[in-house]
C-alpha cells in the first residue's frame, strides 16, 4: 500500500500539470504512455503469438505526431495500415500467421484510439474539467466499488474473470460516480465555467454512464491477462502494475465522455 501512494504522490502533480498545460505536450505524453501501453500489451500476447510489433509503433508513432491529418482521415490512415500489415504477412509468411496480425492492429485500435479522446476532449471548451471527469468516472467509481463490495457485497458480478467484484460493489460503483460528479462540478464551478453548473444533469449522465462502462473496460483486460494467464500487464508503476492495468478503465471511459460532450456541445 506505501508503494502506491508514494507511486501516486509522485505522479499525481505530473498528471496534474501536464493535463493544465494541455497539447501539445498533453499529445506527447499520451504518446509516450500509448507506446509503453502497446509495449505491455504485446509482450503478453507473445508468449503464444507472434505480433509484428514494429507495425504497431511505428502507427503509433504517425498517429500522434500527425494527430490533426489522422484524425481528420482515420478511416484511409487504418486502412493503410491494414494493407501494410496484410502485405507482411504475405513477405514474411508463413513466419506470421493471420491471427498474428490481428494481434497487431487489435492493441493498436485499443490503445492508440481509444486514449486519443482525451486529446480531443482537452481540446473542447472546458477541456480540462472533462479530462478529470473521466478519473472520476473510472477510478472513483473503482474506489466506491471497492469499498461497497467489502461492506455489502454478497453477489458475483464475473466470478470466473474477476472474483472479489460483487453486483453490489457494481453499483455502489456507478452511484458513487455521479455523487462525486455532482461535488466536484460545484466545486469546479464556484468561481467561473457557469454554464457547465447549468449542465450539471449531464455531467453526471456522463459520470454513470462512464462509470458503467468503466467495469467492462476492467473485466475486458482481465479477461485478457487471463487468457494468457499473466497477473499483471507489467511493473512500471510500482504497486499498481503497468499502464493498461492502471487505465484499462480510463480508456473505456474517454470516448463515452466524448460523445456525450459531444452531443451536449453541440445542442447548445
Amino acid at each position: 500500500m506505501l508503494t502506491r501512494i508514494m507511486t501516486s504522490v509522485v505522479g499525481i502533480p505530473l498528471v496534474i500539470a501536464i493535463i493544465v498545460i494541455g497539447n501539445p505536450l498533453l499529445r506527447y505524453a499520451i504518446m509516450a504512455v500509448s507506446l509503453i501501453a502497446l509495449y505491455e500489451f504485446y509482450n503478453v500476447v507473445s508468449k503464444q503469438n507472434k505480433p509484428v510489433t514494429w507495425i504497431g509503433y511505428g502507427t503509433i508513432v504517425v498517429q500522434y505526431l500527425a494527430f490533426n491529418w489522422v484524425m481528420e482521415y482515420y478511416f484511409v490512415f487504418m486502412a493503410l495500415i491494414t494493407m501494410i500489415s496484410l502485405i507482411a504477412l504475405v513477405i514474411y509468411y508463413p513466419k506470421y500467421s493471420i491471427l498474428d496480425i490481428g494481434l497487431t492492429l487489435f492493441p493498436v485500435l485499443y490503445v492508440g484510439l481509444m486514449f486519443s479522446f482525451m486529446i480531443l476532449l482537452r481540446d473542447m471548451q472546458e477541456g480540462s474539467f472533462w479530462i478529470w471527469l473521466i478519473a472520476i468516472a473510472a477510478w472513483g467509481s473503482d474506489t466506491f466499488a471497492y469499498f461497497t463490495g467489502k461492506t455489502i457485497g454478497k453477489h458475483k458480478l464475473a466470478p470466473v474473470l474477476s472474483p472479489k467484484k460483487t453486483i453490489e460493489g457494481s453499483i455502489g460503483g456507478v452511484v458513487g460516480a455521479g455523487i462525486l460528479a455532482y461535488i466536484y462540478t460545484l466545486i469546479y464551478t464556484h468561481y467561473g465555467a457557469f454554464t457547465l453548473r447549468q449542465q450539471m444533469l449531464w455531467v453526471i449522465i456522463a459520470a454513470i454512464l462512464g462509470a458503467i462502462i468503466s467495469q467492462f473496460g476492467d473485466l475486458a483486460a482481465s479477461a485478457v491477462k487471463r487468457y494468457y494467464d499473466q497477473k499483471d500487464y507489467g511493473y512500471i508503476l510500482p504497486g499498481h502494475g503497468g499502464i493498461l492495468d492502471r487505465f484499462d478503465s480510463f480508456i473505456f471511459v474517454a470516448p463515452i465522455i466524448y460523445i456525450v460532450v459531444g452531443i451536449v456541445q453541440n445542442a447548445i
